[in-house]
């Protein structure tokens, strides 16, 4: 079997629902310009080698993508299925999957990838300093008697394999999935609205502000539905009674404000809204400061 160096952070099954005839519209950022193509599925929204584990043995380097990812996106792709068929009351498995899947879009970006992947990497390196320096007195009653057995027995790529594991951990935050199992799962369908729904490279509105309200988490799942989750079903009530087309325009202006490349959509009639607001709001915070610093100051065996 060949690796899969082609990893998509926004998959493949996701992207389909706004093809016509097997395509649609990438409105894509580079440097300053927004361009426009024609692309497959497939052949958008990808970064070569996202999520390799380098240095380990060759069957292992794709394990990520190969066996985690894949499992997140599959079971989604079924959940997807039912929710945009009008089935909210998804089974436990699919339920499961379903969230499994939000919480990877927030952080299988390249961007999050990078940041989670370097501050993983320097947390390592500084405890693995902090060890050498004081082996006789950190060593666990289990470590070899040296610091030199230590190391030949310690596996070089240690960190990037921790990091890659980290990266799972976070796409299964018991906390967050906890809290959306609680929550209202709704569909918004937007069929009266003048525009469609757009998506892109940070399709997650969380929260998501209307003029008459908010929910804690909204995702397009197609030019004309999104899923929703609120804490109550009077927020889902509330945007029933809403305008189509007022609504459409508020998510569409939040995709694409926190959109860093790529925009996708049925077609190019909206280039100028996302040549307007494309990257216009600050990346979502992965690693706040102070938890960056607490994290660092640990690993250098600080209080």
């Amino acid at each position: 079997m060949s690796a899969p160096s082609k990893h998509h952070y926004i998959p493949v099954f996701y992207l389909r629902q706004w093809t016509t005839n097997g395509f649609l519209c990438e409105m894509r950022r580079v440097q300053d310009k927004v361009v426009v193509h024609s692309k497959a599925p497939d052949g958008t929204g990808w970064k070569k080698d996202l999520y390799k584990v380098e240095g380990v043995a060759p069957e292992f380097t794709q394990h990520f993508e190969r066996a985690f990812m894949h499992m997140v996106d599959t079971g989604a792709a079924q959940a997807m299925r039912s929710i945009t068929g009008g089935n909210i009351d998804l089974p436990v498995r699919e339920r499961d999957a379903w969230i499994r899947f939000l919480l990877s879009l927030l952080f299988r970006n390249p961007e999050a990838v990078a940041e989670i992947q370097g501050q993983v990497l320097t947390l390592h390196r500084e405890s693995r300093q902090r060890l050498r320096e004081n082996y006789d007195e950190l060593r666990h009653p289990d470590f070899p008697a040296t610091l030199e057995e230590f190391d030949a027995r310690t596996d070089p790529n240690a960190g990037a394999i921790a990091a890659s594991n980290f990266l799972q951990q976070l796409m299964n935050l018991e906390g967050i999935a906890n809290r959306l199992v609680r929550m209202r799962w709704g569909r918004l369908e937007l069929w009266g609205s003048r525009h469609t729904l757009l998506t892109s490279d940070r399709p997650v509105c969380l929260p998501m502000r209307f003029k008459k309200g908010s929910i804690a988490f909204l995702l397009p799942i197609s030019p004309r539905i999104a899923f929703t989750a609120a804490e109550d079903d009077s927020a889902l009530e509330a945007l029933a009674r809403g305008d189509h087309t007022e609504m459409a325009f508020q998510i569409n202006r939040q995709v694409v404000s926190q959109a860093r490349q790529y925009v996708w959509a049925l077609d190019d009639r909206a280039l100028a809204f996302v040549r307007k607001h494309i990257c216009s709001l600050p990346d979502r915070q992965i690693l706040s400061d102070h938890a960056r610093q607490l994290s660092l100051r640990r690993a250098r065996g600080g209080a």
